[in-house]
């Protein structure tokens, strides 16, 4: 805290002498640090409020005094509040130092000692006004987040449960995403990601990746930009953001960072063209996401990569039941039903290759051949044709009920737009 001051300074009066200049100062200022469509009539009121401000605290001490700094930190807080970027605060008071100096020292009758005096005031003034307009717009800037989240957290969760007939809900979240800088007939995109952990609000996951993202842009008065909402939904991390954006090369290494050896699978449900769409999108990528999770895969994939698999597994008592009947006869065999059934998918795999489906067993072709006919005696038909396609479904779906009975796989990125 700087320590008050009850003397005048040496350069009192020669700034008191400049008071009537203090428009023209401030219309240098204003020439100095405008830019394209920048508002001049309010730019210029705002640059004119700092230059007298800065005076006044001068002529009174030669250092901020703590109710001056006080003022300089709600400026920024206020600065902050209204959108306005720091840099701009920051070139407005920083500028107003040197045209205030340079109107001084263009007074032949300054007295040295006074323009010495008030060149060192000058200096310390900018340094202290830059330290309080920065404190109090990083203070306003984080509880404008901190509200601001929790806000956006809510609306996601209003949108991701959106009824698809229910137009008065539609309607509210529309009014409520207008006030957040989305806008609701821009085509959106849904993200749903495991980590193979619960992911809780507020924890550390979730402020992981909004650093890596972009920083939040804050709106125009017509709520033109947004940041994606990043947020905990069913233990998953869920992303809301415009097409197009973040990229798989900005999300994928934190991914890896936050989810280690385990690995992560995401899934981006299909494209929303508006956000009404996006309930339908996640629902479609959180279903997908599961059964990704249970066949164990690895990576990013988009939902309709699974949709047989969805589909399969949209009656589980029936799937299970087609399991029993098509696999039945070689599982219930008296001996090795498993180890037939194994052969019977590496064979399949090898586009039915006697060859190919021996090495990848670890075996020769012989008992490859002899396993086949075993199974085709407890089939009671040939293993071709048909059949064929019978069983490869039939592995599939109970790969789906049982995923200890295949091994899982890491899919390569999907092409992100």
């Amino acid at each position: 805290m700087k320590q008050e001051t009850h003397s005048s300074p040496p350069y009192a009066r020669l700034l008191e002498g400049l008071r009537p200049e203090l428009p023209s100062v401030a219309a240098e200022i204003v020439r100095d640090v405008a830019r394209p469509g920048e508002d001049l009539a309010a730019l210029t009121a705002a640059t004119r409020a700092a230059v007298e401000s800065m005076v006044a605290a001068l002529i009174g001490a030669e250092e901020f005094t703590e109710d001056s700094l006080s003022a300089l930190r709600s400026s920024g807080a206020r600065a902050a509040r209204e959108g306005e970027s720091l840099q701009q605060l920051l070139d407005r008071y920083l500028t107003s130092g040197w045209v205030l100096w340079a109107a001084a020292t263009s007074r032949s009758t300054a007295a040295p000692a006074a323009l010495s005096a008030l060149g060192t005031a000058l200096l310390k003034a900018g340094d202290s006004a830059a330290a309080a307009l920065a404190e109090g717009y990083g203070g306003a800037e984080r509880q404008i987040a901190a509200r601001s989240g929790a806000a956006r957290r809510e609306f996601l969760d209003e949108l991701l449960a959106l009824p698809p007939d229910d137009p008065a809900a539609a309607a509210r979240i529309i009014r409520r995403a207008t006030h957040l800088g989305l806008a609701p007939s821009d085509g959106y995109r849904v993200l749903v990601v495991g980590m193979g952990r619960e992911i809780e609000d507020e924890g550390p996951e979730i402020l992981r990746v909004a650093l890596a993202l972009d920083r939040p842009s804050r709106a125009g008065r017509d709520g033109a930009t947004s940041m994606p909402i990043i947020a905990a939904k069913e233990g998953r991390l869920v992303l809301l953001a415009r097409a197009g954006r973040p990229g798989a090369a900005v999300l994928d290494p934190v991914l890896d960072e936050l989810a280690g050896p385990r690995g992560w699978i995401a899934v981006e449900g299909p494209a929303a063209t508006d956000l009404a769409a996006v309930a339908g999108s996640f629902g479609a990528a959180l279903d997908a996401l599961l059964v990704a999770q249970r066949l164990g895969l690895r990576g990013r994939l988009a939902s309709d990569d699974l949709l047989l698999e969805r589909a399969l597994l949209s009656d589980e008592r029936l799937l299970r039941a087609a399991v029993d009947r098509e696999l039945g006869p070689i599982l219930g065999a008296p001996r090795n039903g498993e180890e037939l059934l194994r052969t019977v998918g590496a064979y399949i795999a090898s586009r039915q290759n006697l060859r190919t489906a021996a090495r990848e067993l670890g075996v020769g072709v012989r008992t490859v051949s002899y396993r086949l006919t075993r199974v085709e005696e407890l089939l009671g038909r040939p293993l071709a044709g048909e059949i064929v396609l019978r069983m490869t479904t039939a592995l599939l779906a109970r790969r789906l009920l049982d995923p200890a009975a295949g091994g899982g796989r890491r899919l390569g990125p999907m092409t992100s737009p």
